[in-house]
C-alpha cells in the first residue's frame, strides 16, 4: 500500500498533486492492512517520551506523525515523519507490559543530524546491518556511525547488534500541521465526499448507523448531505459513557433524529450460555447488534471500511441484514482520509480518541488491543474492575487478565509462546 507525500510542504497527499504547491508527491509504502492515520495526541506523547534527545522531541512535537499498524497480536506501528519511516512504536511484554520505540536507520540519521550524537564509530567496509559488536550501550538502543553511514544499534545479551543502517545525508524539513494537510488534500476530500453522497443517493438510504466512532460519524455526515435525517444507535449496554454522550451530542449537532435500539437480552444474560466472547468466538456482535438491526427495514448507511481488517478487505460494498440493506459509502477510505475529512469539516469527535483508544466498541471487547485494555485501568478504573472481577470468577488470574489470555478460546502460536515463557519463569 502507498500514499503520497509532498516534500516541499511536508504533508501527506492522497491525490495526484499537492493542492498547496502543485508538486507531484513521492510515495511512501506501508503494510496493505496498515490503515495509515495521524497519531493521536496520546500516542504522540508516548512516542516523544521514548525518545532520549530533547532536540528530537521538539522536532517530532512540531511535525505531522503518521502511524501504520504492523501485523501482530498487539499495538505495533510504523512511525512516519517527513515522508519516511522514522521507526517502530510497540507495546510489548518484556518482564512487564510497556511501550518501546526503535528508530529506523534513516530515523537514526535524522536524530544524528539534529543532535550530532553518536555512541561509537566503527571502521568497516563490510555489510553492517545485522552485525554483532562487542560494545556496550546505556539504553535499549543508540546511534552509531561508520564512515558516511549512520545506524541504530540495539542491546543484546553479549553486546549490541546493528539493527538498521542508512548511508545518505538526512536534513530536517519544514513544520506542517493537519490544517496544512487538509489544504494539500482539499481536491481529494471533495471527491471523496461527492462519491460517498452519490452512493447514498443512488441507494435511496433512509437512515444511517451511528456507533459514535470516527467512521460512522463521517458516513452519517455524508448521509445528511444526501437528505438522510435519521441515525440509529444500537446501545449494547456495554458502551463507554463518553460514547453514549457523544452519540446524542453529535445527533443534535447535525439536527438529525436519533433512534436508540437495545438488544432483547443484555450482555450479562447472554454470557451465561455463550461464555466469554473471544476473538475466535465473538458471538456478541451478532447477538447484541446484528439481531437488533433485524428489526429494521429499508436502506441504512454504515461506516465500515475495508482497511480495518483482512476480513473486511474481501467484503462486498453492501449486504443484507433481514429486510435491511446496508451500504458502505466510505468503504475505500483510509483512516487518514477520515481524519482529514473531520478536520476539513470542523466536526467534533468522540473524546475517547484523545484518551488513547483507537477502536471504540464495548469497553471489554476482545478485539481491543491489550494496550487499550491496560489503558482502561487508568481512564475507567471501575469498568476495568467490573470486567476483571468477572474474569476472575471464571478462573483467570491477574496475570492471565493482563496478558489477555481470555481473548481466545484457542490461543494462536504467539500467545502459546507467552504462556510457555511464563511457565519457564515459575
Amino acid at each position: 500500500m502507498e500514499i503520497g507525500w509532498c516534500p516541499r510542504c511536508n504533508v501527506p497527499v492522497r491525490g495526484k498533486r499537492c493542492n498547496i504547491c502543485g508538486s507531484e508527491p513521492h510515495q511512501i509504502k506501508f503494510h496493505d492492512l496498515g490503515d495509515i492515520r495521524p497519531a493521536s495526541e496520546y500516542e504522540k506523547k508516548i512516542l516523544i517520551s521514548r525518545i532520549p534527545f530533547k532536540e528530537v522531541k521538539n522536532y517530532v512535537r512540531n511535525r505531522i506523525v503518521l502511524l501504520s499498524r504492523q501485523p501482530g497480536l498487539d499495538y505495533r506501528k510504523d512511525v512516519f515523519i517527513d515522508g519516511f519511516r522514522f521507526g517502530t512504536l510497540e507495546y510489548v511484554k518484556n518482564g512487564r507490559w510497556r511501550w518501546r520505540f526503535y528508530p529506523s536507520g534513516k530515523g537514526a540519521a535524522l536524530m544524528y543530524h539534529l543532535t550530532g550524537h553518536i555512541c561509537f564509530d566503527i571502521d568497516s567496509s563490510k555489510h553492517l546491518k545485522g552485525k554483532k559488536l562487542k560494545k556496550e550501550i546505556d539504553g535499549e538502543w543508540d546511534i552509531m556511525s561508520s564512515g558516511n553511514c549512520i545506524g541504530v544499534v540495539i542491546r543484546t545479551e553479549d553486546g549490541v547488534k546493528i539493527k538498521d543502517i542508512y548511508c545518505k545525508p538526512v536534513k530536517h524539513r519544514k513544520r506542517a500541521s493537519m490544517k496544512d494537510a487538509v489544504r494539500a488534500n482539499i481536491g481529494y476530500l471533495r471527491y471523496m465526499e461527492k462519491k460517498g453522497v452519490k452512493i447514498i443517493e443512488r441507494n435511496r438510504a433512509t437512515m444511517a448507523a451511528f456507533s459514535g466512532g470516527k467512521d460512522s460519524e463521517v458516513s452519517l455526515y455524508m448521509a445528511t448531505l444526501a437528505g438522510v435525517s435519521k441515525a440509529v444507535f444500537v446501545n449494547t449496554g456495554m458502551e463507554f459513557l463518553e460514547t453514549e454522550r457523544f452519540v446524542y451530542n453529535f445527533a443534535d449537532f447535525l439536527d438529525v433524529e436519533l433512534i436508540e435500539l437495545h438488544p432483547d437480552l443484555d450482555f450479562w444474560d447472554l454470557i451465561k450460555n455463550n461464555g466469554i466472547p473471544t476473538k475466535d468466538h465473538r458471538w456478541c456482535t451478532a447477538a447484541l447488534k446484528i439481531n437488533t438491526l433485524k428489526k429494521l427495514s429499508g436502506t441504512m448507511v454504515d461506516g465500515m471500511r475495508k482497511y480495518e481488517s483482512e476480513r473486511r478487505m474481501h467484503a462486498s460494498q453492501s449486504k443484507r441484514i433481514g429486510n435491511l440493506k446496508v451500504i458502505y459509502p466510505i468503504f475505500d477510505a483510509l483512516a487518514l482520509d477520515i481524519w482529514l475529512y473531520i478536520k476539513w469539516k470542523g466536526l467534533p469527535y468522540n473524546p475517547l480518541y484523545d484518551m488513547g483508544y483507537e477502536r471504540l466498541g464495548c469497553y471489554m471487547c476482545p478485539s481491543m488491543l491489550n494496550a487499550e485494555f491496560h489503558n482502561l485501568k487508568k481512564t475507567h478504573p471501575e469498568l476495568f474492575k467490573k470486567w476483571s472481577r468477572y474474569l476472575k470468577s471464571c478462573g483467570f488470574s491477574n496475570e492471565d487478565i493482563l496478558d489477555g489470555l481470555w481473548r481466545w478460546k484457542t490461543p494462536p502460536p504467539k500467545i502459546r509462546e507467552l504462556i510457555v515463557d511464563r511457565n519457564r519463569k515459575i
